[in-house]
């Protein structure tokens, strides 16, 4: 799906909406109405820009979620079941199996992290709200460098260059588990609120990132090891912390510019907002 035309525009604000209210019933005729298209003609539309249907885009989004509860968290299997919108453990574990090749229970003691070792060091800190103008980029995390350039040149062009404030990307799909071509990642420059409300115009959208309380490691190196640093903070470190992961992307605050220093000497920081798990 293209994110650089309007009716891509548009259907990505259905994928924003859905993201957000994955827990909730799906009316089509409100997403319809939120592409701005009939429903007799937003089916059609979604399906040939995604390459699935509403539904099965939804049925998706919740199943992988179901996977990342069962690959780091201790929720029954019927809990997570009826989290990801099934009715029964039978139509759950079908449906898992269609999808991921193995059924729930067995998928979540293959993946099961390891966590005796690699533990990194979290730190604990409130962060204050973001808002960013976004790029969105769908396929492999290792192909992001283009969207970057394109909304670096944009930005240069238009004279937001004196504006930024930061750079962050916003990862919204584990790899390991989403495959690689709907991979979802917007780049983003944070900037002040009303400039950035002011600024932003399509095929650009606005990220406004919450304030609240994050868990945060810090990644050195290049991005092709990054996944390990993933991995570390959010499978190793956080299941014991006695905290739930908010329905967000990972942040990936970049501290440093790849222009001006080595590529081992980059530091990013992984960031994901965290809420106290009820006793």
């Amino acid at each position: 799906m293209s994110k650089r035309d309007p009716w891509g525009q548009r259907i990505l604000r259905v994928v924003d909406h859905v993201q957000a209210h994955l827990d909730e019933d799906v009316d089509p005729e409100t997403l319809a109405d939120i592409a701005g298209l009939s429903l007799h003609h937003f089916h059609r539309v979604f399906r040939g820009l995604t390459g699935e249907s509403v539904m099965g885009f939804v049925r998706r989004l919740r199943l992988e979620r179901a996977a990342m509860q069962l690959k780091l968290g201790e929720a029954p299997v019927t809990q997570v079941a009826l989290e990801a919108g099934y009715g029964s453990h039978e139509a759950f574990t079908r449906a898992f199996r269609n999808r991921f090749g193995v059924p729930p229970r067995a998928y979540r003691e293959q993946t099961r992290v390891e966590v005796e070792v690699g533990v990194p060091r979290v730190e604990l800190r409130d962060d204050p709200a973001l808002t960013c103008i976004g790029l969105r980029h769908t396929g492999s995390y290792s192909e992001c460098g283009q969207t970057w350039g394109e909304l670096m040149a944009h930005a240069a062009k238009a004279g937001w260059m004196p504006h930024v404030l930061g750079s962050v990307g916003l990862a919204y799909d584990d790899p390991d588990i989403t495959a690689a071509e709907r991979l979802r990642y917007d780049a983003c420059m944070v900037m002040e609120p009303a400039r950035a409300r002011a600024l932003c115009r399509p095929p650009f959208v606005l990220r406004e990132l919450p304030a609240g309380r994050y868990a945060i490691t810090l990644h050195r190196g290049d991005f092709e090891s990054i996944l390990e640093t993933y991995v570390g903070l959010i499978g190793r470190a956080l299941p014991f912390r006695g905290v739930e992961l908010a329905n967000e992307p990972v942040i990936e605050r970049y501290l440093d510019d790849p222009a001006t220093v080595p590529l081992h000497e980059l530091r990013t920081e992984i960031c994901v907002r965290i809420e106290t798990r009820p006793s």
